[in-house]
């Protein structure tokens, strides 16, 4: 699909396009609703062995972490942000993203589901 279509099938709203990195996902590009690129991150992907399956409640998941990677994040998910400090006042069954500078990892009730290590942000 060219750029066109794919903002039509995002009807409107903004759009993340998976890049490969030989034959494996390796990027995410953020684009806003016209198809401006907003940011871009490279990664390499890790699997927890402690989630076998993870079923996402219906609350927006709340966002930590500092720095530009988090603020990009924050800009474009309007996700809640929560100090580091604060996480352990969230419910336990909450899904949480931690940006740190090497690595996001996506948090449910408790436990690490799976981990993006960095290898690259680009802000546009």
């Amino acid at each position: 699909m060219g750029m066109k279509e794919l903002l039509e099938f995002a009807d409107g709203g903004p759009l993340i396009i998976i890049g490969e990195y030989h034959g494996n996902p390796g990027e995410l590009s953020f684009y806003d609703e016209n198809g401006k690129l907003l940011f871009s991150i490279r990664f390499t992907d890790w699997y927890s062995e402690e989630a076998d399956s993870y079923w996402f409640p219906g609350a927006e998941p709340a966002l930590s972490g500092q720095g530009e990677i988090a603020d990009a994040f924050e800009s474009f998910f309007q996700f809640k942000r929560v100090e580091s400090d604060k996480i352990d006042q969230l419910p336990p069954n909450s899904t949480l993203i931690v940006i740190r500078e090497e690595y996001i990892d996506f948090i449910g009730s408790g436990k690490s589901l799976f981990k993006l290590n960095l290898r690259g942000f680009k802000k546009y």
